[in-house]
C-alpha cells in the first residue's frame, strides 16, 4: 500500500471514490462518459425523456437531417406533383371507400360545374377566395382563406374563383372517394363573372356549411379529431388544424395509421429520430406536404425563436391515437407523447 493510500485510508476516505473524481476533473473538456445535460430553461416536458433530451435549438441553429423516408415522406413545395390546377397526394377520389387529399389552385375565372357527390366533400380555403354556390357563378358567395366548407351529400354544388380576382384561390380538398367523383378533371370551365360583380346570398346550410378557422390553436374540422384508441370508429375520417408556436414539440411517437400533412404557414421542424432534441429537426416550408407512415416514428414542432406560429391541416382515419417511444424506438411502458 502507497503512502498516499495508507493517507486516504486512516481518514476513511474511500479510495476508489477520489481516484476517479481525480481522473475526471482532469480528463480532457468535451470527453464525459454520456452526453451533457440539457442547459437550465430548457422547454421539454418536466420529465425527461432520456440524456439526449435537448430543447433549446433555435432557428439560427444548423438544421438536422432529412427525415427518413422510410418513416416520413415528404414533399417540398417544388416536389409536388401537379396535373393541370390539381395535385393528388394521396388516396383515388373516384374508389369507393378510399381517402383522398387533393391541393387545388384556381387562376382567376376558373370553376367548376354543378355537381353532387355520394360523400360529404371537405374543403379549406388556405389562400385567396373561393366562390361557391348552389347552382353558377353569378349566384356565388365569397369565402375567405382560413374558413372551411363541407359539401354535404348528395347536394348540388359549384365553386371557384371569379374572374378578376387578384390571386389564385389554393384549397385543399378531402374526401372519401366514390365513382361519381370527377374532381380530377374538374375546375376546367372559365367564367365571365368578375369578383367586383354582385356577390350572391350565402349558400343553404342543409347542402354546404362554412365555418371560420381560428389561426391560433388546435381545432377539429371534421370526424372525431386526433382521440385516443377506443375513442372512434375504426376508418373514420378526420381533419383537424394544429398549430405549434415557437419552442413547442411533441415527443417521439408513432400512429397506427398514415397521417396527411399540408404545411399552411410557417415553418414546421420535424425529425424522424427517437432522440428528443431539436438539434435534429429539419425545417418543412409552408406549401409542403408530409405523409406519417404506420409506424413510422417522428415528432414535431416549431424552433425558439421563429417569427411565426407553425399552422398545419392534418387528415386521415382514425383511430389517431399516439404511441410513445422511448430512445431506442421501444414502445414506452409509461407516459404519453405530448400532442
Amino acid at each position: 500500500m502507497t503512502s498516499l493510500t495508507r493517507s486516504l485510508t486512516k481518514f476513511g476516505l474511500p479510495v476508489l471514490a477520489i481516484l476517479a473524481g481525480a481522473a475526471v476533473a482532469l480528463a480532457p473538456l468535451g470527453v464525459s462518459a454520456q452526453p451533457p445535460a440539457a442547459p437550465a430553461g430548457g422547454r421539454g416536458p418536466a420529465a425527461p425523456h432520456g440524456p439526449h433530451e435537448f430543447m433549446d435549438a433555435t432557428v439560427k441553429d444548423p438544421p438536422g437531417a432529412l427525415p427518413d423516408p422510410s418513416r416520413i415522406i415528404l414533399l417540398l413545395p417544388n416536389q409536388i406533383k401537379w396535373t393541370g390546377n390539381k395535385a393528388l397526394v394521396y388516396g383515388d377520389p373516384t374508389k369507393a371507400g378510399d381517402p383522398y387529399g387533393v391541393i387545388v389552385k384556381l387562376a382567376p375565372g376558373q370553376f367548376s360545374t354543378p355537381h353532387s357527390l355520394a360523400n360529404d366533400r371537405w374543403v379549406y380555403v388556405v389562400s385567396g377566395t373561393l366562390w361557391v354556390s348552389g347552382s353558377n357563378a353569378a349566384a356565388s358567395y365569397p369565402v375567405k382563406a382560413d374558413n372551411f366548407l363541407t359539401n354535404v351529400a348528395k347536394t348540388t354544388f359549384v365553386d371557384g374563383n371569379r374572374a378578376g380576382a387578384t390571386e389564385p384561390t389554393v384549397l385543399m380538398i378531402t374526401g372519401v372517394g366514390s365513382p361519381d367523383n370527377r374532381i380530377m378533371s374538374d375546375y376546367s370551365t372559365m367564367t365571365t363573372v368578375k369578383a367586383s360583380d354582385p356577390a350572391g346570398a350565402a349558400p343553404n346550410t342543409a347542402s354546404m356549411t362554412i365555418t371560420p378557422v381560428s389561426l391560433t390553436g388546435n381545432q377539429n374540422l371534421y370526424g372525431g379529431g386526433q382521440g385516443a384508441a377506443g375513442t372512434q370508429t375504426e376508418g373514420t375520417p378526420y381533419g383537424v388544424i394544429q398549430t405549434w408556436t415557437p419552442g413547442r414539440y411533441s415527443s417521439p411517437h408513432y400512429h397506427p395509421h398514415p397521417r396527411y400533412i399540408y404545411v399552411l404557414s410557417g415553418t414546421w421542424w420535424a425529425t424522424s429520430s427517437s432522440l428528443h432534441d431539436t438539434r435534429l429537426t429539419y425545417p418543412i416550408p409552408a406549401g409542403s406536404f408530409v405523409q406519417d407512415l404506420p409506424k413510422g416514428i417522428h415528432w414535431d414542432g416549431n424552433r425558439l425563436g421563429d417569427p411565426q406560429t407553425t399552422r398545419l391541416y392534418i387528415s386521415g382515419v382514425a383511430p389517431a391515437s399516439n404511441v410513445a417511444v422511448d430512445e431506442d424506438g421501444k414502445e414506452r411502458t409509461q407516459g404519453a407523447p405530448r400532442d
